[in-house]
């Protein structure tokens, strides 16, 4: 793949982890994550999609995070779910902020 495709997925995925931790973090807030989650799954798949095709490091934590958004729906222990959920993402966009530093 080039080069500047890769570095265009990255940033895409970058941004949607960005939002996905903003889904989580609003999530917090009681009931709001029958909401946030509108968007939380679909971009933990997207996710997915660009971390196999740009082999960026970051697919077992964004499979977890596919466990957590799912998780996320279960009274009160959703809320530990959500907070695990906030780390892997903020793990990812350290990731990808560091790949973008040295590949490009």
């Amino acid at each position: 793949m080039r080069s500047d495709t890769v570095r265009l997925l990255n940033l895409l995925q970058l941004l949607s982890e960005i939002a996905i931790a903003v889904g989580y973090l609003i999530g917090l807030i009681p009931f709001v994550y029958l909401w946030s989650c509108s968007w939380v799954i679909p971009l933990v798949f997207v996710n997915l999609v660009f971390a196999i095709l740009t082999s960026n490091g970051t697919t077992t934590k964004t499979i977890i995070n596919i466990i957590m958004a799912f998780l996320s729906f279960i009274p009160i222990a959703g809320y530990l779910f959500r907070g695990i959920g906030i780390v892997i993402s903020w793990m990812n966009v350290v990731a990808l902020s560091k790949e973008r530093g040295r590949r490009y």
